[in-house]
């Protein structure tokens, strides 16, 4: 079901100035950067290992990331796991009553397909599952 972690997603003010304190500090380089205004974000891609960072910069204080930062400032946002067929695991999630905050598989970053799980079934953890072409 999990394959491994796909991404940390850290939740930021500004995507640039996060960019480049990475680059200078780290020596870290950003692969992918996108912006999906349906979801209202700004976000980036730097790799680490076999993991990725993914920095998400609101667009405007509406929407989720834009939430979360009004309420609890910059910081980790959610962990994200690599999972092959998401269709499947969603239908046994439903089939299971977990609580979904994605019923249906919807795009993510990268071209994947990405879905999350409600915190309160991951002991307050907001968990996204990822799938990558």
């Amino acid at each position: 079901m999990i394959e491994k972690i796909d991404h940390i997603g850290i939740a930021v003010k500004n995507l640039d100035e996060t960019m480049r304190k990475y680059a200078d500090v780290f020596r870290l380089k950003v692969t992918s950067i996108e912006v999906h205004p349906d979801l209202n974000i700004r976000i980036c891609f730097i790799p680490v290992g076999e993991v990725l960072i993914e920095f998400l910069e609101p667009l405007s204080e509406e929407g989720r990331i834009g939430e979360f930062i009004k309420e609890n400032g910059e910081g980790i946002h959610h962990i994200a796991y690599r999972v092959t067929d998401l269709e499947a695991i969603l239908r046994m999630m439903k089939k299971e009553k977990i609580t979904l905050r994605d019923e249906q598989p919807r795009s993510g970053g990268m071209g994947s397909k990405i879905a999350f799980i409600d915190p309160s079934e991951t002991n307050g953890v907001l968990t996204e599952l990822v799938e990558r072409p």
